[in-house]
């Protein structure tokens, strides 16, 4: 397709394309009106290339329930807001929380081409990698305190991550540049380990390194198993080493089991009026359950949950309303309460269904990529929102169609495909 004689329109909308792709992964991770732009760009770029796009043999239907999962999940949104008392213009308008889902939809031709996928890959890759080094350069050289660049903090932990896991998965299979690619790995470890005040990367490294190792193990052949096993231990405890040398790790290990004990001892009304980060997330979880119970299918609708929840905490003890924002910072407690078990299962059924799609896809990497960032996403979310969110809402946007849009992405197949352009 993008590598091979395709048709003008394909042509015209990849040149098109690449570079304002290129451009919306650095601005991610760097500025949100850039960020709008280029997404809005985008998008109108999509209308021309849905008029030419057509589906090659068998794709639509293994893609179609995507598809379908994410506009019932948008339309839903919607719905619930009706049935919760609420107008017709303003419920569609609340549908902008969702909207990071459906532009899935919109930009799916766009990412259709192999080499806008890889542009995307090499953008979001040198981003992450130049603002690890600069965090490092000015926590150490310059002294300063915190990230350098604040304006996305708490992806900073969990895109350095996925990254990481990446790139050690290339290292495995592709085996090309491998020295680069390791040191890579060892500059983001490094800025996660001493640039990143966020502890979610912590949990997600916790939660992504077994994952890839399972992998990566099940692709051996059984005189290669008891090797890898044993590099897995090794690098176990290489990074154990490096997180124990970590003054900032420890500190927020300390902080995390500080307030959760201090969280634990108080009374209800206490837990209500308390306002440290694992406390306040702690007692999010306890009023959200609340609000789940007394509206379990349905939910309250996203445009009713902010003054629910302040109600519900208010009737606790709590006396100052700008801390119950409208995000209980757990995606499954926000979508559960504003949107039902039904919604609930909708949205879970958006990442099953793009897991499925994964598993078709001939490229290793791409297919394992998507696996382990869709668990990363699901863990991250335990403490972050993705809805709500609006860097964290884009980044899960371009790794369903990184890694999803494309029927390969380095991995050439071995027989002409055509295009998806008339």
């Amino acid at each position: 397709m993008g590598d091979m004689n395709i048709a003008l329109p394909d042509k015209l909308v990849e040149r098109s394309s690449s570079p304002l792709v290129v451009a919306l992964c650095i601005s991610l991770l760097t500025s949100t009106a850039l960020t709008n732009i280029c997404v809005l760009l985008l998008i109108m770029l999509s209308l021309y290339a849905w008029f030419h796009f057509q589906w090659q043999p068998d794709e639509w239907s293994l893609i179609k329930p995507l598809f379908f999962l994410i506009g019932g999940f948008c339309l839903w949104d919607m719905v619930v807001n009706l049935i919760s008392g609420n107008g017709l213009a303003d419920s569609f308008q609340a549908t902008r929380h969702v909207r990071k889902f459906f532009f899935v939809i919109v930009l799916w031709p766009l990412f259709v081409m192999p080499r806008v996928a890889r542009h995307a890959v090499f953008a979001l890759g040198t981003t992450v990698a130049l603002l690890a080094g600069a965090n490092l350069v000015w926590i150490f050289l310059l002294h300063g305190e915190g990230l350098m660049t604040s304006f996305m903090p708490n992806l900073h932990g969990q895109i350095l991550v996925g990254t990481v896991l990446l790139l050690v998965h290339a290292c495995v299979f592709k085996r090309q540049q491998t020295m680069l690619q390791l040191g890579l790995v060892l500059l983001l470890i490094a800025s996660l380990f001493w640039g990143s005040d966020r502890r979610t990367g912590y949990v997600l490294l916790i939660v992504g390194s077994p994952l890839l190792f399972i992998l990566v193990y099940q692709q051996q052949t059984e005189q290669r198993r008891k090797f890898f096993l044993l590099a897995g231990l090794v690098l176990l405890a290489g990074l154990v080493f490096f997180a124990s040398m970590s003054a900032k790790v420890q500190s927020r290990a300390f902080l995390f089991l500080t307030e959760y004990h201090q969280f634990l001892e108080m009374s209800t009304v206490e837990r209500s009026r308390i306002e440290t980060s694992v406390g306040l997330r702690l007692q999010y979880f306890i009023s959200a359950w609340k609000i789940i119970q007394d509206h379990f299918w349905l939910g309250t609708g996203s445009l009713n949950f902010k003054q629910v929840f302040w109600e519900i905490n208010k009737d606790m003890g709590a006396t100052n309303p700008i801390v119950f924002s409208p995000n209980p910072h757990n995606e499954y407690l926000y979508v559960w309460a504003t949107k039902g078990l039904i919604g609930l299962l909708m949205y879970l059924g958006i990442f099953f269904q793009a897991c499925k799609i994964a598993k078709q896809r001939s490229d290793i990497w791409q297919r394992h990529g998507l696996w382990i960032l869709v668990a990363l996403l699901l863990s991250s979310i335990f403490f972050n929102s993705m809805s709500i969110d609006m860097v964290e809402g884009h980044f899960m946007m371009l790794i369903l169609l990184i890694l999803l849009a494309p029927r390969y992405i380095f991995d050439h197949p071995q027989t002409p495909q055509v295009s998806s352009f008339a």
